[in-house]
Protein backbone atom coordinates (compact mmCIF):
# COMPACT_ATOMS: atom_id res chain seq x y z
CA UNK A 1 0.00 0.00 0.00
CA UNK A 2 1.05 3.27 -0.90
CA UNK A 3 1.45 6.20 1.73
CA UNK A 4 0.85 9.76 0.42
CA UNK A 5 2.39 12.97 2.10
CA UNK A 6 -0.07 14.36 4.48
CA UNK A 7 -0.66 17.62 2.69
CA UNK A 8 -3.55 20.73 3.60
CA UNK A 9 -5.96 21.64 1.20
CA UNK A 10 -6.50 24.68 -0.89
CA UNK A 11 -8.82 25.72 -2.92
CA UNK A 12 -8.47 28.38 -5.87
CA UNK A 13 -11.33 30.48 -6.62
CA UNK A 14 -11.20 32.19 -10.02
CA UNK A 15 -11.71 36.02 -8.86
CA UNK A 16 -10.09 35.59 -5.23
CA UNK A 17 -6.89 35.18 -4.03
CA UNK A 18 -5.87 31.55 -2.96
CA UNK A 19 -7.68 30.19 0.30
CA UNK A 20 -6.14 27.66 2.16
CA UNK A 21 -9.31 25.50 4.22
CA UNK A 22 -8.72 22.66 6.53
CA UNK A 23 -11.17 20.36 7.74
CA UNK A 24 -11.08 17.10 10.41
CA UNK A 25 -13.71 16.19 7.85
CA UNK A 26 -13.09 12.81 6.18
CA UNK A 27 -14.18 12.13 2.94
CA UNK A 28 -17.44 11.49 1.35
CA UNK A 29 -19.14 10.06 -2.02
CA UNK A 30 -22.17 9.68 -3.89
CA UNK A 31 -22.91 8.07 -7.18
CA UNK A 32 -25.72 8.39 -9.38
CA UNK A 33 -26.63 7.37 -12.95
CA UNK A 34 -29.63 8.61 -15.09
CA UNK A 35 -31.02 8.00 -18.57
CA UNK A 36 -30.76 11.01 -20.76
CA UNK A 37 -31.67 9.27 -23.74
CA UNK A 38 -34.03 11.94 -26.15
CA UNK A 39 -37.27 11.25 -27.69
CA UNK A 40 -37.03 9.44 -30.89
CA UNK A 41 -38.32 10.61 -34.24
CA UNK A 42 -37.76 14.23 -33.22
CA UNK A 43 -34.58 16.26 -34.78
CA UNK A 44 -32.76 17.03 -31.33
CA UNK A 45 -29.13 18.50 -31.78
CA UNK A 46 -26.89 20.33 -34.19
CA UNK A 47 -27.24 17.71 -37.20
CA UNK A 48 -24.27 16.74 -37.03
CA UNK A 49 -25.76 13.45 -37.65
CA UNK A 50 -29.19 12.27 -38.43
CA UNK A 51 -32.02 12.14 -36.04
CA UNK A 52 -32.27 9.61 -33.54
CA UNK A 53 -34.79 6.47 -34.73
CA UNK A 54 -34.16 3.44 -32.87
CA UNK A 55 -32.14 3.15 -29.31
CA UNK A 56 -29.30 0.35 -28.96
CA UNK A 57 -28.38 1.51 -25.72
CA UNK A 58 -30.00 4.16 -22.86
CA UNK A 59 -27.47 7.27 -23.25
CA UNK A 60 -26.93 8.00 -19.93
CA UNK A 61 -25.68 10.86 -17.36
CA UNK A 62 -23.44 9.17 -14.71
CA UNK A 63 -21.12 11.01 -12.00
CA UNK A 64 -19.46 11.21 -8.48
CA UNK A 65 -20.33 13.76 -6.23
CA UNK A 66 -17.40 14.39 -3.20
CA UNK A 67 -17.26 16.32 -0.40
CA UNK A 68 -14.91 16.51 2.65
CA UNK A 69 -12.31 18.37 4.12
CA UNK A 70 -13.77 21.68 3.10
CA UNK A 71 -14.44 20.62 -0.39
CA UNK A 72 -17.60 19.60 -2.62
CA UNK A 73 -17.21 19.13 -6.05
CA UNK A 74 -18.76 16.84 -8.65
CA UNK A 75 -17.54 14.77 -11.70
CA UNK A 76 -20.14 14.04 -14.08
CA UNK A 77 -20.07 12.73 -17.70
CA UNK A 78 -22.98 12.49 -20.23
CA UNK A 79 -22.98 10.06 -23.16
CA UNK A 80 -23.57 13.16 -25.90
CA UNK A 81 -21.19 14.09 -28.32
CA UNK A 82 -20.99 17.45 -27.14
CA UNK A 83 -22.42 20.52 -25.06
CA UNK A 84 -21.23 23.84 -26.19
CA UNK A 85 -21.57 27.46 -24.71
CA UNK A 86 -24.34 28.92 -22.72
CA UNK A 87 -25.90 25.05 -22.84
CA UNK A 88 -22.96 23.83 -21.08
CA UNK A 89 -23.26 26.42 -18.61
CA UNK A 90 -26.87 25.56 -17.63
CA UNK A 91 -26.11 22.00 -16.87
CA UNK A 92 -23.26 22.61 -15.44
CA UNK A 93 -25.37 24.99 -13.14
CA UNK A 94 -28.23 22.81 -12.68
CA UNK A 95 -25.79 20.36 -11.28
CA UNK A 96 -24.19 22.90 -8.83
CA UNK A 97 -27.42 24.12 -7.44
CA UNK A 98 -28.89 20.52 -6.67
CA UNK A 99 -25.59 19.12 -5.55
CA UNK A 100 -25.30 22.37 -3.08
CA UNK A 101 -21.72 23.23 -4.47
CA UNK A 102 -20.03 26.27 -6.55
CA UNK A 103 -20.73 26.05 -10.17
CA UNK A 104 -16.92 26.03 -10.46
CA UNK A 105 -16.59 22.81 -8.88
CA UNK A 106 -18.66 20.77 -11.14
CA UNK A 107 -16.34 18.61 -13.96
CA UNK A 108 -18.72 18.36 -16.88
CA UNK A 109 -17.70 16.01 -19.46
CA UNK A 110 -19.11 14.39 -22.69
CA UNK A 111 -17.51 11.10 -23.99
CA UNK A 112 -18.19 12.10 -27.42
CA UNK A 113 -19.86 9.56 -28.84
CA UNK A 114 -21.03 10.33 -32.20
CA UNK A 115 -23.81 8.23 -31.78
CA UNK A 116 -25.68 10.96 -29.87
CA UNK A 117 -26.55 14.65 -29.73
CA UNK A 118 -24.61 17.89 -30.16
CA UNK A 119 -25.76 20.27 -28.41
CA UNK A 120 -25.65 24.48 -28.72
CA UNK A 121 -28.71 26.47 -28.21
CA UNK A 122 -26.79 29.63 -28.89
CA UNK A 123 -26.07 28.29 -32.27
CA UNK A 124 -29.53 27.32 -32.91
CA UNK A 125 -30.77 30.35 -32.31
CA UNK A 126 -28.48 32.00 -34.67
CA UNK A 127 -29.34 29.40 -37.62
CA UNK A 128 -32.80 28.98 -37.17
CA UNK A 129 -36.15 30.52 -36.80
CA UNK A 130 -37.94 30.71 -33.06
CA UNK A 131 -40.52 28.11 -34.22
CA UNK A 132 -38.17 25.77 -35.96
CA UNK A 133 -38.81 21.99 -34.72
CA UNK A 134 -35.11 21.57 -34.40
CA UNK A 135 -34.68 24.85 -32.13
CA UNK A 136 -37.50 23.70 -30.16
CA UNK A 137 -36.71 19.73 -29.58
CA UNK A 138 -33.01 20.60 -28.47
CA UNK A 139 -34.00 23.12 -26.22
CA UNK A 140 -36.91 20.98 -24.49
CA UNK A 141 -34.01 18.39 -24.49
CA UNK A 142 -31.92 20.34 -22.49
CA UNK A 143 -33.98 20.98 -20.43
CA UNK A 144 -35.06 17.48 -19.95
CA UNK A 145 -31.57 16.81 -19.06
CA UNK A 146 -31.82 19.07 -16.51
CA UNK A 147 -34.76 17.74 -14.85
CA UNK A 148 -33.24 14.46 -15.00
CA UNK A 149 -29.78 15.82 -13.30
CA UNK A 150 -31.79 17.63 -10.28
CA UNK A 151 -33.79 14.15 -9.79
CA UNK A 152 -30.85 11.71 -9.99
CA UNK A 153 -28.45 14.10 -7.66
CA UNK A 154 -31.37 14.76 -5.40
CA UNK A 155 -31.09 10.67 -5.09
CA UNK A 156 -27.51 10.31 -4.39
CA UNK A 157 -26.90 12.68 -1.85
CA UNK A 158 -29.49 10.87 0.30
CA UNK A 159 -27.01 7.97 0.01
CA UNK A 160 -23.68 8.99 1.03
CA UNK A 161 -21.17 6.56 1.33
CA UNK A 162 -17.50 6.66 3.57
CA UNK A 163 -14.32 6.86 1.73
CA UNK A 164 -10.80 6.23 3.49
CA UNK A 165 -8.67 5.51 0.42
CA UNK A 166 -7.83 5.83 -3.17
CA UNK A 167 -6.16 3.67 -5.38
CA UNK A 168 -4.52 4.11 -9.07
CA UNK A 169 -3.76 1.73 -11.63
CA UNK A 170 -2.64 1.76 -15.05
CA UNK A 171 -3.50 -0.77 -17.70
CA UNK A 172 -2.06 -1.14 -21.20
CA UNK A 173 -5.11 -0.90 -24.39
CA UNK A 174 -3.40 -2.87 -27.51
CA UNK A 175 -4.78 -2.86 -30.75
CA UNK A 176 -7.95 0.23 -30.37
CA UNK A 177 -6.44 3.39 -30.41
CA UNK A 178 -4.78 4.89 -33.07
CA UNK A 179 -3.57 8.43 -34.71
CA UNK A 180 -6.02 9.97 -37.40
CA UNK A 181 -3.77 12.64 -38.94
CA UNK A 182 -1.56 10.76 -41.33
CA UNK A 183 1.99 12.87 -41.93
CA UNK A 184 3.34 11.20 -45.25
CA UNK A 185 6.24 11.57 -46.46
CA UNK A 186 5.63 15.05 -48.62
CA UNK A 187 4.57 16.58 -44.79
CA UNK A 188 0.99 16.09 -46.05
CA UNK A 189 -1.71 15.47 -43.70
CA UNK A 190 -3.57 12.39 -44.72
CA UNK A 191 -6.59 11.82 -42.37
CA UNK A 192 -8.05 8.38 -40.93
CA UNK A 193 -11.19 8.64 -38.86
CA UNK A 194 -13.52 5.95 -36.75
CA UNK A 195 -14.16 3.71 -39.14
CA UNK A 196 -12.19 2.98 -42.82
CA UNK A 197 -14.40 0.69 -44.40
CA UNK A 198 -14.45 2.80 -47.56
CA UNK A 199 -10.67 3.38 -47.07
CA UNK A 200 -8.78 -0.17 -46.02
CA UNK A 201 -5.77 0.97 -46.89
CA UNK A 202 -5.60 3.26 -44.12
CA UNK A 203 -5.13 0.88 -41.72
CA UNK A 204 -1.83 0.07 -43.14
CA UNK A 205 -0.13 2.82 -41.68
CA UNK A 206 1.34 2.76 -37.75
CA UNK A 207 -0.60 3.90 -34.78
CA UNK A 208 1.26 7.30 -34.79
CA UNK A 209 0.88 9.16 -31.58
CA UNK A 210 -1.16 8.02 -28.66
CA UNK A 211 -1.31 7.51 -24.88
CA UNK A 212 -1.72 3.82 -25.15
CA UNK A 213 -2.63 3.70 -21.01
CA UNK A 214 -5.66 3.49 -19.46
CA UNK A 215 -5.67 5.40 -15.98
CA UNK A 216 -7.93 3.78 -13.13
CA UNK A 217 -8.48 5.65 -9.72
CA UNK A 218 -10.47 3.95 -7.23
CA UNK A 219 -12.49 5.61 -4.25
CA UNK A 220 -12.78 3.18 -1.57
CA UNK A 221 -13.94 2.48 2.27
CA UNK A 222 -11.27 0.59 3.65
CA UNK A 223 -10.80 -2.27 1.21
CA UNK A 224 -13.97 -2.25 -0.45
CA UNK A 225 -14.33 -0.03 -3.75
CA UNK A 226 -16.61 2.51 -3.47
CA UNK A 227 -16.32 3.56 -7.32
CA UNK A 228 -13.50 3.59 -10.55
CA UNK A 229 -13.14 5.91 -12.63
CA UNK A 230 -11.33 5.13 -16.21
CA UNK A 231 -9.31 7.70 -18.38
CA UNK A 232 -8.67 6.63 -22.08
CA UNK A 233 -7.89 8.87 -24.59
CA UNK A 234 -9.93 8.38 -27.89
CA UNK A 235 -12.44 8.75 -30.13
CA UNK A 236 -15.21 6.16 -28.37
CA UNK A 237 -17.13 5.43 -31.31
CA UNK A 238 -17.21 2.53 -33.45
CA UNK A 239 -19.76 3.74 -35.35
CA UNK A 240 -22.46 5.89 -36.38
CA UNK A 241 -24.80 7.91 -38.66
CA UNK A 242 -27.55 4.94 -38.84
CA UNK A 243 -29.98 6.84 -36.40
CA UNK A 244 -28.94 4.66 -33.92
CA UNK A 245 -28.93 5.82 -30.08
CA UNK A 246 -25.52 3.71 -28.48
CA UNK A 247 -23.23 4.49 -25.53
CA UNK A 248 -21.12 2.59 -27.52
CA UNK A 249 -17.85 0.59 -26.85
CA UNK A 250 -17.46 2.79 -23.71
CA UNK A 251 -20.97 2.41 -22.25
CA UNK A 252 -20.54 -1.44 -23.09
CA UNK A 253 -17.72 -1.66 -20.96
CA UNK A 254 -18.92 0.26 -18.27
CA UNK A 255 -22.45 -1.74 -17.80
CA UNK A 256 -20.39 -5.16 -18.36
CA UNK A 257 -17.43 -4.40 -15.31
CA UNK A 258 -20.50 -2.79 -13.02
CA UNK A 259 -22.68 -5.93 -13.49
CA UNK A 260 -19.62 -7.72 -12.36
CA UNK A 261 -18.24 -6.23 -9.99
CA UNK A 262 -21.06 -4.89 -8.28
CA UNK A 263 -19.03 -1.28 -8.44
CA UNK A 264 -19.56 2.01 -9.99
CA UNK A 265 -18.12 2.83 -13.10
CA UNK A 266 -16.84 6.01 -14.58
CA UNK A 267 -15.62 6.40 -17.79
CA UNK A 268 -14.34 9.47 -19.26
CA UNK A 269 -12.72 10.28 -22.46
CA UNK A 270 -9.13 11.85 -22.36
CA UNK A 271 -7.43 14.13 -24.77
CA UNK A 272 -8.77 12.44 -28.08
CA UNK A 273 -9.28 15.25 -30.47
CA UNK A 274 -6.64 13.69 -32.81
CA UNK A 275 -7.19 9.76 -31.45
CA UNK A 276 -9.44 7.56 -33.20
CA UNK A 277 -10.50 3.63 -33.52
CA UNK A 278 -9.86 3.71 -37.60
CA UNK A 279 -6.81 1.42 -37.73
CA UNK A 280 -8.59 -1.31 -35.91
CA UNK A 281 -12.18 -0.55 -37.11
CA UNK A 282 -14.42 -0.96 -40.00
CA UNK A 283 -17.13 -0.05 -38.29
CA UNK A 284 -19.22 -3.58 -38.40
CA UNK A 285 -20.34 -5.30 -35.48
CA UNK A 286 -17.50 -7.76 -35.06
CA UNK A 287 -14.83 -4.98 -35.22
CA UNK A 288 -16.78 -3.22 -32.02
CA UNK A 289 -16.86 -6.82 -30.13
CA UNK A 290 -12.60 -6.96 -30.88
CA UNK A 291 -12.39 -3.24 -29.61
CA UNK A 292 -14.73 -3.38 -26.83
CA UNK A 293 -12.92 -6.63 -25.20
CA UNK A 294 -9.27 -5.20 -26.04
CA UNK A 295 -10.20 -2.09 -24.06
CA UNK A 296 -12.18 -3.80 -21.63
CA UNK A 297 -9.34 -5.80 -20.82
CA UNK A 298 -7.10 -2.92 -20.73
CA UNK A 299 -9.36 -1.62 -17.87
CA UNK A 300 -9.69 -4.72 -15.76
CA UNK A 301 -5.61 -4.75 -15.85
CA UNK A 302 -5.76 -1.23 -14.44
CA UNK A 303 -8.70 -2.19 -11.99
CA UNK A 304 -6.13 -5.14 -10.80
CA UNK A 305 -2.96 -3.13 -10.29
CA UNK A 306 -4.65 -0.41 -8.43
CA UNK A 307 -2.45 0.30 -5.00
CA UNK A 308 -4.54 2.14 -2.51
CA UNK A 309 -3.39 5.24 -0.02
CA UNK A 310 -5.66 6.79 3.10
CA UNK A 311 -7.51 10.08 1.86
CA UNK A 312 -5.85 12.79 4.20
CA UNK A 313 -6.90 16.02 2.11
CA UNK A 314 -8.18 16.86 -1.32
CA UNK A 315 -7.83 19.68 -3.44
CA UNK A 316 -10.21 21.80 -6.14
CA UNK A 317 -8.31 24.16 -8.19
CA UNK A 318 -10.11 26.73 -11.40
CA UNK A 319 -8.20 28.26 -13.74
CA UNK A 320 -9.61 30.60 -16.57
CA UNK A 321 -8.36 30.61 -19.88
CA UNK A 322 -9.68 32.93 -22.66
CA UNK A 323 -8.91 31.71 -25.68
CA UNK A 324 -8.07 34.15 -28.80
CA UNK A 325 -10.46 33.94 -31.66
CA UNK A 326 -9.52 32.78 -35.31
CA UNK A 327 -8.30 35.98 -37.77
CA UNK A 328 -8.45 34.19 -40.99
CA UNK A 329 -11.67 35.83 -42.92
CA UNK A 330 -13.15 32.11 -42.93
CA UNK A 331 -14.19 32.25 -39.21
CA UNK A 332 -14.61 35.83 -38.98
CA UNK A 333 -18.44 37.88 -37.76
CA UNK A 334 -18.39 39.17 -41.63
CA UNK A 335 -18.05 35.86 -43.09
CA UNK A 336 -20.50 33.92 -40.92
CA UNK A 337 -23.03 36.33 -40.94
CA UNK A 338 -23.01 36.38 -44.50
CA UNK A 339 -23.33 32.78 -44.84
CA UNK A 340 -26.61 32.77 -42.16
CA UNK A 341 -28.12 35.37 -44.73
CA UNK A 342 -27.84 34.05 -47.89
CA UNK A 343 -30.28 31.77 -48.92
CA UNK A 344 -28.10 29.70 -51.04
CA UNK A 345 -26.09 28.50 -47.85
CA UNK A 346 -26.48 24.86 -47.39
CA UNK A 347 -27.26 23.20 -44.41
CA UNK A 348 -23.80 22.40 -43.44
CA UNK A 349 -22.24 25.68 -44.23
CA UNK A 350 -25.08 27.93 -41.89
CA UNK A 351 -24.72 25.03 -39.08
CA UNK A 352 -20.66 25.39 -38.99
CA UNK A 353 -21.41 29.61 -39.53
CA UNK A 354 -23.96 29.54 -36.72
CA UNK A 355 -21.37 27.64 -34.16
CA UNK A 356 -18.24 29.98 -35.20
CA UNK A 357 -20.66 32.66 -34.17
CA UNK A 358 -22.22 31.26 -30.99
CA UNK A 359 -17.92 30.90 -29.94
CA UNK A 360 -17.11 34.62 -30.87
CA UNK A 361 -19.88 35.74 -29.02
CA UNK A 362 -18.66 33.78 -26.25
CA UNK A 363 -15.25 35.16 -26.37
CA UNK A 364 -16.62 38.84 -26.79
CA UNK A 365 -18.66 38.61 -23.98
CA UNK A 366 -15.67 38.30 -21.51
CA UNK A 367 -16.57 35.11 -19.77
CA UNK A 368 -13.57 32.59 -19.88
CA UNK A 369 -13.70 28.98 -20.07
CA UNK A 370 -12.71 27.26 -16.84
CA UNK A 371 -10.02 24.06 -16.29
CA UNK A 372 -10.19 22.42 -12.83
CA UNK A 373 -7.89 19.79 -10.78
CA UNK A 374 -9.12 17.35 -8.19
CA UNK A 375 -6.39 16.59 -6.31
CA UNK A 376 -6.31 13.43 -3.47
CA UNK A 377 -3.02 12.10 -2.22
CA UNK A 378 -0.69 11.48 -5.76
CA UNK A 379 -3.48 11.83 -7.93
CA UNK A 380 -3.91 15.06 -9.73
CA UNK A 381 -7.53 14.64 -11.94
CA UNK A 382 -6.94 17.32 -14.68
CA UNK A 383 -10.70 18.75 -16.46
CA UNK A 384 -9.77 20.08 -19.80
CA UNK A 385 -12.43 21.53 -22.88
CA UNK A 386 -12.93 21.10 -26.06
CA UNK A 387 -11.30 18.39 -27.97
CA UNK A 388 -7.90 18.60 -27.17
CA UNK A 389 -5.12 16.85 -28.96
CA UNK A 390 -3.52 13.97 -27.23
CA UNK A 391 -0.42 15.75 -27.04
CA UNK A 392 -1.69 18.25 -24.34
CA UNK A 393 -2.60 14.79 -22.24
CA UNK A 394 0.65 13.62 -22.52
CA UNK A 395 2.39 17.57 -21.80
CA UNK A 396 0.57 17.73 -18.99
CA UNK A 397 1.46 13.89 -17.54
CA UNK A 398 5.26 15.34 -17.99
CA UNK A 399 4.55 18.43 -16.04
CA UNK A 400 3.67 16.35 -12.77
CA UNK A 401 6.05 13.15 -13.31
CA UNK A 402 5.69 12.66 -9.32
CA UNK A 403 1.92 12.49 -9.12
CA UNK A 404 -1.02 10.08 -10.91
CA UNK A 405 -2.11 12.49 -13.78
CA UNK A 406 -5.50 11.68 -15.26
CA UNK A 407 -7.26 14.18 -18.23
CA UNK A 408 -10.67 14.18 -19.26
CA UNK A 409 -11.20 16.50 -21.97
CA UNK A 410 -14.34 17.39 -23.72
CA UNK A 411 -15.84 19.80 -21.23
CA UNK A 412 -17.18 22.96 -23.02
CA UNK A 413 -16.95 22.03 -26.76
CA UNK A 414 -17.87 25.83 -28.07
CA UNK A 415 -14.27 26.27 -29.02
CA UNK A 416 -14.28 22.82 -30.95
CA UNK A 417 -10.58 21.26 -31.96
CA UNK A 418 -7.28 22.36 -29.63
CA UNK A 419 -4.61 21.23 -31.27
CA UNK A 420 -1.34 22.40 -31.76
CA UNK A 421 -0.22 25.34 -33.35
CA UNK A 422 0.94 24.06 -36.72
CA UNK A 423 -2.56 22.59 -37.89
CA UNK A 424 -3.21 25.92 -39.20
CA UNK A 425 -0.92 26.10 -41.51
CA UNK A 426 -0.89 21.73 -42.16
CA UNK A 427 -1.65 20.76 -45.63
CA UNK A 428 -4.34 17.90 -45.51
CA UNK A 429 -6.37 17.24 -42.33
CA UNK A 430 -10.12 17.94 -40.92
CA UNK A 431 -9.45 19.07 -37.51
CA UNK A 432 -8.22 22.71 -38.31
CA UNK A 433 -11.68 23.50 -40.22
CA UNK A 434 -13.30 23.03 -37.15
CA UNK A 435 -10.81 24.79 -34.52
CA UNK A 436 -12.84 28.27 -33.84
CA UNK A 437 -9.93 29.29 -31.58
CA UNK A 438 -6.90 30.67 -32.78
CA UNK A 439 -3.05 29.52 -32.84
CA UNK A 440 -3.08 28.73 -28.65
CA UNK A 441 -0.46 25.72 -28.14
CA UNK A 442 1.70 28.18 -25.67
CA UNK A 443 -1.45 29.28 -23.57
CA UNK A 444 -3.07 26.54 -22.95
CA UNK A 445 0.32 24.17 -21.81
CA UNK A 446 1.08 27.21 -19.61
CA UNK A 447 -2.95 27.60 -18.68
CA UNK A 448 -2.72 23.55 -17.63
CA UNK A 449 0.47 24.10 -16.05
CA UNK A 450 -0.66 26.48 -13.63
CA UNK A 451 -4.07 24.26 -12.94
CA UNK A 452 -2.35 21.12 -11.91
CA UNK A 453 0.29 23.21 -9.71
CA UNK A 454 -2.72 24.96 -8.11
CA UNK A 455 -4.21 22.20 -7.23
CA UNK A 456 -0.99 21.49 -4.96
CA UNK A 457 -0.92 22.33 -1.54
CA UNK A 458 2.41 22.81 -1.15
CA UNK A 459 2.79 25.66 -3.71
Amino acid sequence: MKISQLFIVMIVLVASPHKVLRSDDGLQVATFSVDITPRLGIPTGQGFIPFLKTAEHPLLARGILLKGFGVSCVICTLDLMEIHNESYDFLRRTIGEVAEVPESHVALHCLHQHTAPAICTAALRLERAEDDPRLIATTEYLTQIGENLTAAIKDARKNWQRATHVGTGRGLVERVASNRRIELANGTILGRSSSTKSEPKLREYPEGVIDPWVRTVAVLEDDRTIACLHYYASHPQSFYGDSRASYDVPGIIRERIEQKTGVFQLYLTGCGGDVAFGKYNDGSLEDREELTDRLQSGIEKSIASVATEPVRSIAWSVTPVTFPLRTDDEFSETTNRRILEMPESNEVQRRKAAIALAWINRVESGKPVELSCLSMGSIKMLHLPGEPFVQYQLAAQKMQPNHFVCVAGYGDCGMGYIGGDRIYTDRGGYEQSYAFAGPCEELFLKTIAESLAAADPTQ
